[in-house]
């Protein structure tokens, strides 16, 4: 409450480890809570999308993913009211590709991308443009001269297809 007190606590996940990362208060009053599950999935890890009640009474989990190892670590409901999810997978201890799935209103997927190039990339956070699109902000070393990693700023349209990407690094003087 306002003073601090617990109104409610909840516990989700299975027997495995099950971390949430990232979370929005829903338009309906609730929450939808992201990050990765190891309890199910078709992966290592994959991303999982819990959605609860105001009381924090579970409605429904999703998981998505490939067979590598997902970490979802961005959640915003869009507005036509389903979800986005950005974040990236792993393979073999290496980063593979940022990974962006669009859910509707049930976490039923619409649809996913992934971006990346060969120094794999990392999706960090997630927001919808006024043009209904996405800006997706990370990390990759596709594009770098020295093969650090750069900051990664991705821009898409209400489909996940990207109109441009662009990174920044930090100039030395």
């Amino acid at each position: 409450d306002a003073n601090g007190n617990v109104e409610w606590n909840q516990t989700y996940g299975g027997p495995e480890s099950d971390v949430a990362v990232a979370m929005v208060q829903t338009s309906d009053g609730g929450y939808a809570l992201a990050g990765e599950t190891y309890s199910s999935g078709v992966g290592e890890s994959d991303f999982w999308l819990v959605k609860v009640d105001s009381s924090g009474n579970l409605q429904w989990n999703k998981t998505y993913g490939e067979q590598t190892e997902d970490k979802a670590t961005s959640v915003i409901q869009t507005s036509d009211g389903g979800y986005a999810l950005a974040g990236y997978s792993i393979d073999n201890g290496t980063s593979k590709d940022a990974l962006f799935f669009k859910t509707d209103s049930s976490g039923n997927m619409q649809w996913n991308r992934t971006y990346g190039g060969s120094g794999g990339g990392r999706a960090y956070s997630v927001v919808q443009t006024s043009d209904d699109g996405y800006a997706l902000a990370g990390s990759t070393s596709s594009f770098s001269d020295d093969g650090q990693s750069d900051f990664w700023l991705v821009k898409t349209n209400s489909d996940g297809n990207v109109e441009w990407n662009k990174t920044y690094t930090e100039q030395k003087t």
